[in-house]
C-alpha cells in the first residue's frame, strides 16, 4: 500500500503533475532535488523522477542516483511535455528553468539570449515559476499548471524545439522488487575490464533473442574510464530467456536487476 509519493518540486513540476494525474488519492510531497527523492523513498513511500526525454536524452541525475541507491523501478510513465514561458509582466530581463527544459527549448531560448536576456538554471521548472512569482524581473519556463498555480501570465506557449515532446518518468521504491511487466531495467558492473567485454555482454542478449532497447554508460566516479551500464530490455524477469541470460552474465559481470514494469502512456 503506497502511503506517499515523493516528487521533484515545488508543486506543479512535471514530476508532480505525473504523480497527481496517476495518484490523486495519495499524499504527494515535493522535495528540492532528484537526490532528495531517492533519499526519501521506502517500501510504502514511492518516488517519481524523470529518466529520459525524447529530445534531450537521459536525465543524468537520475542515472547517477540509480547507480548509488538500492531501489526498484515499479512503473514508468510517458508524459507529454508542453513548455510555456511565463512572467508577472513583460519587463523581465532573466529567464530561468531546469537545465532539461532549457535544452528542450534551446531554439527559443537562443533567440532570447541574442536579445540580451540572461538565462539561468533552476533546480526544477516549478521552482523557476515560484521565483518568477516573487520577482517581476524573472520569467520562467515550465508547465501551464504551474503558471496557474503561481498566478503568472503566459508570455509564449509552444516553445519546445519540436511540437511532440515526451519525457519518461519512473516510479521507484525500496525493498520492493517488481518481477512482472513488459520492460526490464538492469545495471551491469564489470568485475574486470578487458578487450571485447561489452561485445560479450551484448552477445548474451543476441543469443537469447532478447531485444535491448537502451544502453547507457555511467561513470563509476572511482577512476577514469571506469563505467557501469544501464540497460532496458523487452520482457520480464520471470521469463526463462531472461533468467538464463542473467545467470550467464553473472558468471563474468555483476548484474543488478532494477525490476520489470509496464509503461503507462
Amino acid at each position: 500500500m503506497i502511503k506517499k509519493i515523493i516528487t521533484l518540486g515545488p508543486r506543479f513540476s512535471y514530476s508532480y503533475n505525473v504523480a497527481f494525474a496517476n495518484y490523486k488519492d495519495i499524499e504527494i510531497e515535493p522535495v528540492d532535488t532528484i537526490s532528495d527523492v531517492f533519499g526519501e523513498i521506502s517500501k510504502d513511500t514511492h518516488g517519481i523522477v524523470p529518466i529520459e526525454n525524447m529530445l534531450n536524452g537521459s536525465v543524468r541525475e537520475t542515472f547517477l542516483e540509480l547507480q548509488k541507491n538500492n531501489i526498484s523501478i515499479i512503473k514508468a510513465f510517458d508524459y507529454a511535455i508542453a513548455h510555456v514561458l511565463a512572467s508577472q509582466n513583460d519587463s523581465f530581463d532573466t529567464v530561468m528553468s531546469h537545465a532539461q527544459a532549457l535544452v528542450q527549448c534551446s531554439e527559443y531560448v537562443n533567440t532570447l539570449r541574442k536579445k540580451g536576456i540572461k538565462i539561468i538554471e533552476a533546480p526544477s521548472t516549478s521552482r523557476a515559476m515560484e521565483i518568477a512569482a516573487e520577482d517581476q524581473s524573472i520569467a520562467a519556463i515550465g508547465s501551464i499548471d504551474a503558471t496557474k498555480y503561481y498566478n503568472l501570465n503566459v508570455v509564449k506557449s509552444g516553445i519546445s524545439n519540436k511540437n511532440k515532446n515526451i519525457t519518461r518518468f519512473i516510479e521507484i521504491a525500496r525493498d520492493k522488487k517488481q518481477t512482472r511487466g513488459n520492460k526490464t531495467s538492469i545495471i551491469i558492473k564489470p568485475t574486470l575490464d578487458r578487450s571485447g567485454l561489452l561485445f560479450e555482454i551484448l552477445s548474451v542478449f543476441k543469443i537469447k533473442d532478447i531485444n535491448l532497447t537502451k544502453i547507457e554508460s555511467i561513470p563509476t566516479g572511482e577512476k577514469m574510464n571506469d563505467y557501469i551500464f544501464y540497460l532496458d530490455l523487452d520482457g520480464c524477469i520471470e521469463g526463462k530467456k531472461m533468467k538464463d541470460a542473467f545467470d550467464f552474465l553473472n558468471t563474468f559481470v555483476d548484474v543488478t536487476i532494477l525490476g520489470s514494469y509496464n509503461i503507462v502512456k
